[in-house]
């Protein structure tokens, strides 16, 4: 531990606050993984939410590939279920690919950040929920972050060295929301429900979207398994706060048409959640000792809104650029900047330019001929669009299929001529 880091907190225990190396305010996948990480180092590590459950904010479709496990060494308990179908369908088209191995994993959000939490705790981490971020004053050598105790309505005080924002789209901490010009917003409400055995084998170790206009305008709908008979049903809008189609602005209507496809079932749980996406990721990272991340810095990919994943990516680069910072092996935190530039790419621009494309299309014919070119690619190729977002195999369907079109045309032509 250094000098200065010594003296900071001698000086913070004469004014008779607890000290911290690391406050990490939110526990979702990116909060619960910075925190992890840092208690496992041997950090003092503070995580905190609002909520008073992990039930509470409990929104996430949570389909990943594979990858997510091991990477993050996660146990099963924190699954869904394994799944190696892909579906899309939109309004006249429908495009299946299948796989004899598991393909992916479909994630229980709750039980995701109830791990991760306890992993933190487990490590010498402390960890409290129904305690509500306030505001932080920076001090000399120190943060000092106002907290309140929503059970107990108290208002005190920790003091810390380094400040994490891993409050979602909601930016509590780091910065305000972007100005509306520069972001997309997103709203989107997912049922669990209960189904009938011989409904859940419909959609069973299956990723189910369903892309145009009938299913959801400016969106896509879901129909994702869990255990137990269990299914995740979602329908999402985007550019919340404009109107490029004709669309019923209750989300009921579109809800209740996926609901159908269900048979009998039996509702469990209704959440819902606006996001917030920076066009171009132009968030504010990191402000002296304070980082944002996860949506806070619009790392979920826009296309399909993938989150996780890349929440806990940027979770994971937080926590290493923190030890540096710690350990006094810089004085900033560029790093963070470098190593998220370096995991993001063009590819978030890419899927930018691609979500504009589908969502923004008055003509829903076009979604139809989207879903019919995807049918060109094999497997490998449509999860290499969908989670590696390398677009080119995308184009390359779009290419053959719009060829193959002007052929069949072509050849009509000359036996009607």
């Amino acid at each position: 531990m250094s000098d200065d880091l010594l003296k900071a907190l001698e000086l913070i225990e004469g004014m008779s606050m607890k000290s911290y190396e690391v406050t990490v305010i939110g526990t979702g996948p990116a909060g619960g993984q910075c925190a992890r990480e840092l208690s496992q180092q041997g950090f003092r590590v503070l995580l905190v939410d609002r909520a008073k459950s992990f039930l509470e904010n409990n929104y996430s479709s949570g389909a990943a590939p594979l990858e997510l496990m091991d990477k993050f060494q996660l146990p099963e308990t924190v699954l869904g279920t394994y799944w190696n179908h892909f579906r899309i369908r939109s309004t006249q088209a429908q495009a299946i690919w299948t796989s004899s191995t598991p393909s992916g994993v479909i994630v229980d959000f709750d039980k995701l950040r109830a791990f991760l939490a306890a992993e933190t705790e487990r490590a010498g981490g402390e960890f409290h929920l129904g305690w509500q971020y306030q505001h932080h004053q920076q001090h000399d050598r120190f943060l000092e972050v106002f907290l309140k105790d929503l059970i107990t309505g108290e208002v005190f005080s920790v003091s810390t060295t380094v400040l994490v924002d891993a409050t979602g789209t909601e930016r509590k901490v780091l910065a305000s929301l972007p100005s509306k010009h520069r972001t997309v917003i997103a709203t989107g409400i997912e049922y669990h429900i209960q189904v009938n055995p011989d409904v859940y084998q419909t959609y069973a170790h299956a990723l189910n979207f369903f892309l145009g206009h009938h299913w959801m305008p400016q969106g896509y709908s879901w129909i994702f398994p869990m255990a137990g008979s269990q299914l995740k049903v979602g329908v999402i809008r985007y550019f919340q706060d404009q109107k490029y189609v004709p669309y019923e602005p209750s989300y009921k209507i579109y809800l209740q048409r996926m609901l159908d496809l269900c048979g009998h079932y039996e509702i469990e749980d209704r959440h819902g959640k606006t996001l917030y996406y920076t066009r171009g990721q132009k968030d504010v990272r990191h402000r002296g000792a304070v980082l944002a991340i996860g949506d806070a810095i619009s790392s979920i990919n826009p296309l399909g809104w993938e989150g996780i994943r890349h929440a806990m990516v940027s979770g994971r680069l937080a926590a290493q650029s923190i030890q540096k910072y710690l350990r006094q092996e810089t004085n900033d935190f560029r790093s963070y900047d470098q190593s998220l530039r370096r995991y993001f790419g063009h590819k978030w621009l890419g899927a930018e330019l691609f979500m504009h494309q589908l969502y923004k299309t008055k003509h829903d014919s076009f979604v139809d001929q989207s879903v019919q070119a995807f049918n060109l690619m094999n497997q490998k190729e449509i999860l290499q669009v969908v989670f590696d977002y390398q677009f080119r195999y995308a184009l390359k369907s779009y290419f053959y299929y719009f060829l193959s079109r002007l052929k069949s045309g072509y050849q009509s032509y000359g036996r009607t001529s």
